[in-house]
C-alpha cells in the first residue's frame, strides 16, 4: 500500500498538474484502496446465498434418452404430443 501513497504524494507534489488530474487520481486510489483487501466468497447472484448444483447436462442426456434416442426408452406408444 505504501507504493500507492508514495505514487499518489509523487503527483499531489507536482505543480504541473491540475485540479482535475488530482481529483481523478485521488477517486482512484480511494477505489484501488477499498476494493484491494476484499475477496469474494463462492455463491450465487444474491450473497449469502449458495449455488444449487442442478446437473442440467445430465438432465438433457437422460430427456434424450427417454424419449429422442433410436431406441428411447419411453417409445412412441407411451410419447404422445399434447
Amino acid at each position: 500500500m505504501s507504493g500507492y501513497k508514495s505514487l499518489l504524494q509523487r503527483e499531489l507534489d507536482d505543480d504541473s498538474s491540475s485540479d482535475d488530474d488530482d481529483y481523478f487520481i485521488i477517486a482512484a486510489a480511494r477505489i484501488v484502496q477499498m476494493y484491494s483487501g476484499q475477496t469474494r466468497r463462492p455463491g450465487g447472484s444474491v450473497p449469502g446465498h449458495l449455488v444449487i448444483y442442478r446437473d442440467r447436462e445430465g438432465g438433457y442426456e437422460r430427456m434424450f434418452q427417454d424419449y429422442l434416442a433410436d431406441n428411447p426408452t419411453y417409445g412412441p406408444h407411451l410419447f404422445r404430443r399434447r
